[in-house]
């Protein structure tokens, strides 16, 4: 008996990123496969990738990033399909030895409307002839250097890297940060959720602007009819019990960053004197986490050396009370901090071991933050498809002290990423040409790959960094993002078959429907 059950198939709105999304299928009987007559209509077995977990058999739909369960049988039909010619669906509904013809004809039906199975000339599918760039896409998230100095000198800091430390340290004034708040109000268009995110260098050295910036951004909230919420990264050094309750007050998303242990947090983190760091945000960040109600802190880790340890970094700040715990390798151009491929090994290694303890918590009916694996699961089950792998320079840009905009924050200060000004608005002539450029049907190295709707080509300031183009996929980077999502895939199909509900209090945990 053959059976395709619906794991998942979940399409979201764009938020500051750009998707394809949700589709009407239509009368899948008829379908429209342009040039062919009614009856002799061609189809193909859609790109997939078998997952097995637990026992059980799953399809990963690759252009369609949906997963779904299928019996044995299913499978070893669709493989047999799958020989790279076309057929009609009285040749798929002959290879079907002994089942009766209705229920063939159910199972064709079944596979079709799961798009597991496409018609050979699929007008909805998307390659690199397909794609028109977006033009006109409101404005959601804005990042505001408020600061460029900081109070740390971290030495893997990829400021350092592009002389920052060197040049006068510069702060975003009162004209500028609010003209910012306008330009964003006046670029939302009808998005009526708006994201302003306060940055640095360590955005606290410039505390005052940031309330004055809190304060006129709700008002004009309340002036327009939308609304506006606040984030935060800070280093924790400058956290005082004002910044604190007001941080609680305006409602803000804080991420405080901190590299675990004192040990392994002073390593690299140290002040412009070479004093630790560790020891002053301890009691500060303690004083943060015991005041949040509203939004429990999140920790950024970077991940230069020693892989191993990361579960101990885990635990240890999960152990301080923050309620999620991210990890990233450095993105860096001296080759003595970067990660070697044994190192990165490892710390795939260490994921997949986190991974288990994550499900072993939900078994246990308790939540274990540990971010990476969040994201993925989440992404998953969102199923949104992107032909960007991130809201840089479609719904989210950064603002310098100066009000020039560019494509995200890691970008800010390279004149070759800058997209115009909160002034005179975009270079809609050099904004047009990132967007055709950077689309992920461009890249030809990621049209093969399976992973592609997961990752999306990657970051475009690490591709920067490491493969001398934002417009390069991340190919140092490449098999890693595959088998970590191996191991997403496989976490996520164990969940979607005994714990949904879990699925979905991670996506509402990410603000997004149910």
């Amino acid at each position: 008996m053959f059976r395709l059950v619906l794991a998942h198939l979940a399409w979201s709105d764009p938020k500051e990123g750009w998707g394809r999304g949700g589709w009407d299928v239509g009368d899948l009987k008829i379908g429209c496969a342009c040039g062919n007559l009614l009856g002799m209509k061609k189809y193909r077995v859609a790109e997939y990738r078998r997952v097995e977990s637990d026992g059980r058999d799953f399809l990963f739909l690759v252009a369609d990033k949906a997963v779904f369960e299928a019996d044995p049988e299913t499978i070893a039909l669709l493989r047999e399909w799958d020989s790279g010619q076309e057929f009609t669906r009285e040749e798929a509904l002959a290879s079907l030895h002994g089942m009766p013809h209705d229920e063939g004809e159910e199972l064709f039906d079944a596979l079709l409307k799961r798009r597991a199975v496409l018609p050979a000339i699929d007008p909805r599918a998307s390659g690199p002839q397909g794609f028109t760039p977006p033009t006109d896409i409101p404005l959601k998230t804005l990042i505001l250097h408020v600061a460029e100095a900081c109070n740390l000198q971290c030495s893997y800091c990829y400021h350092a890297e592009k002389g920052e430390r060197a040049q006068p340290p510069r702060k975003m004034s009162r004209e500028v940060a609010f003209r910012a708040v306008d330009f964003l109000f006046e670029r939302s268009g009808g998005l009526q959720d708006l994201v302003l995110v306060f940055f640095g260098g360590e955005p606290l050295l410039n505390f005052e602007i940031i309330k004055e910036i809190a304060g006129y951004a709700r008002t004009e909230a309340a002036a327009s009819g939308k609304r506006i919420s606040f984030a935060i990264t800070t280093n924790g050094t400058l956290l005082t019990p004002e910044i604190v309750d007001f941080l609680q007050k305006q409602d803000v998303s804080i991420t405080v960053s901190l590299d675990g242990s004192p040990e392994l947090h002073d390593r690299y983190r140290r002040f412009h004197d070479d004093r630790p760091s560790y020891g002053v945000i301890l009691p500060r960040v303690q004083h943060l986490i015991d005041r949040s109600r509203k939004r429990p802190v999140a920790a950024r880790v970077t991940v230069v050396d020693e892989p191993e340890r990361v579960p101990e970094t885990l635990d240890h700040l999960l152990g301080l009370g923050f309620v999620e715990v991210g990890f990233a390798p450095v993105t860096t151009g001296h080759p003595e901090y970067r990660l070697s491929e044994q190192q990165m090994d490892e710390l795939l290694k260490v994921f997949r071991n986190l991974s288990e303890r994550f499900l072993e918590a939900v078994q246990e009916e308790r939540f274990f933050g540990f971010s990476n694996l969040i994201e993925i699961l989440v992404a998953l089950h969102q199923g949104e498809l992107m032909n960007y792998p991130c809201g840089a320079g479609l719904g989210l840009f950064s603002a310098d002290p100066e009000g020039k905009l560019f494509l995200c924050q890691r970008f800010t200060g390279e004149e070759t990423f800058c997209m115009g000004d909160i002034f005179n608005g975009f270079d809609t002539e050099k904004l047009s040409r990132f967007r055709r450029d950077a689309e992920i049907s461009n890249k030809e190295e990621c049209r093969s790959c399976w992973a592609r709707t997961i990752c999306t080509g990657g970051c475009y300031h690490e591709a920067c960094v490491r493969e001398g183009s934002h417009l390069k996929p991340n190919l140092h980077y490449c098999d890693w993002i595959r088998r970590w999502g191996e191991i997403g895939l496989d976490v996520y199909c164990r969940l979607a078959a005994t714990s949904p509900d879990v699925l979905e209090m991670l996506c509402a945990s990410r603000g997004h429907p149910g």
